[in-house]
């Protein structure tokens, strides 16, 4: 049996199904899973979005201070002793990644990449995506999340025949059963609970950090507000900008505070919301506004990740200029003709066809094209 190990610096909640699904996919090829996974100590803990697989690994991470730059070890090295294939994390601060490609060539075990090829929320020539390039083709495969990954790496000369694009998603079916099944007493309850009933709505949902603006959220909510009297803005999720909202919310009846939500408690947010929010640094927030019927409106800033590629404009959702004029007058639009409705249709056919079944058959397709074709 081939062994191959997936290394992790955290695992938060929304890969737990990939990895379920991807060790029952490997399985049938007589290729064993193991999963090796950290938990935060710094301000990605204040997600609250981290959990504990039972089958997998959890050791911790050791994490180390050169000024203000942070470094982290994973110590799992004699676990790699019996591996087929070590799949790590594309990220300069790991520093077990320069061990791995320093005896790669020594060792039993075929190396790859997982991540976006370069760090999408900074300028591609910082020092940190010049540092990042000089270590893009040591490893033997890569696993890119979308087209743009892909891009990156081929503009490096690194050989097309040797990424795998696994197409990143979460479990759109799953959150789409969930989604079907929200009953309209429910829906009822919660507009009751929130004071909103037939209003118009709106929410954000995701990690609350300083990159993704909340300034500039909530800017364009006060614009909207005026527009619409009977608009309310629904914000799930927690992070350090978390304290920001809770201020507005204080402040402003319309706006709503909820929190970290999963799971079916998450969902029934969007079930009562026409649109999501989110102008900068969209990721898989998008994938969720097409399983979950919530057309995302965004800029064109070109910080986003890189399921960005997954954004139709105009027919999926909308991505307006990088200013507030033209975001808040887009988010309005929207909201008084209800133009979202025919969103809603780009939405559903997007969230067919970006699905965790696809991502896991690419993913194990990558993973067999690796074992098979490259010899150590």
């Amino acid at each position: 049996m081939k062994k191959v190990a997936f290394i992790n610096i955290l695992l938060p909640q929304y890969r737990t199904d990939f990895f379920h699904l991807l060790k029952e996919v490997l399985l049938k090829y007589d290729i064993e899973l193991e999963v090796i996974y950290g938990k935060s100590n710094d301000v990605n803990a204040l997600k609250n979005d981290e959990v504990d697989i039972e089958w997998a690994r959890y050791i911790p991470n050791k994490t180390f201070k050169i000024g203000k730059t942070e470094l982290i070890f994973q110590p799992c090295l004699k676990d790699m002793k019996d591996k087929d294939l070590v799949i790590i994390e594309n990220a300069n601060k790991l520093l077990i990644n320069y061990y791995l490609i320093a005896v790669r060539k020594f060792s039993k075990y075929k190396l790859a990449y997982w991540g976006h090829g370069r760090n999408l929320q900074e300028d591609q020539n910082s020092w940190r995506n010049k540092f990042k390039y000089l270590f893009l083709d040591k490893c033997d495969w890569w696993f890119g999340y979308t087209n743009t990954t892909k891009n990156i790496l081929t503009s490096r000369n690194f050989p097309l025949n040797r990424i795998t694009v696994v197409q990143n998603t979460i479990d759109t079916r799953g959150i789409r059963k969930y989604y079907s099944e929200i009953t309209e007493s429910e829906t009822a309850e919660l507009r009751n609970e929130l004071d909103i009933y037939n209003g118009t709505v709106a929410l954000y949902c995701g990690g609350m950090y300083p990159e993704k603006n909340f300034d500039f959220i909530l800017r364009t909510c006060y614009l909207v507000k005026q527009e619409i009297p009977d608009f309310h803005m629904i914000f799930i999720g927690s992070g350090i900008e978390a304290a920001k909202i809770i201020k507005a919310s204080e402040s402003n009846a319309w706006i709503h505070y909820v929190g970290s939500k999963f799971g079916k408690d998450r969902i029934k947010y969007f079930k009562i919301s026409h649109i999501q929010l989110m102008p900068y640094y969209v990721g898989l927030g998008l994938v969720d506004s097409f399983a979950l019927e919530t057309p995302l409106i965004t800029t064109s800033n070109p910080f986003h990740g890189p399921e960005i590629d997954y954004l139709e404009n105009g027919i999926n959702g909308f991505m307006t200029k990088d200013n507030i004029n033209d975001y808040s007058s887009k988010v309005i639009d929207v909201l008084k003709n209800k133009s979202y409705l025919d969103l809603v249709k780009g939405c559903k056919l997007s969230a067919e066809r970006i699905t965790l079944e696809v991502m896991v058959e690419n993913f194990k397709d990558g993973v067999l094209l690796c074992l098979n074709t490259l010899k150590k």
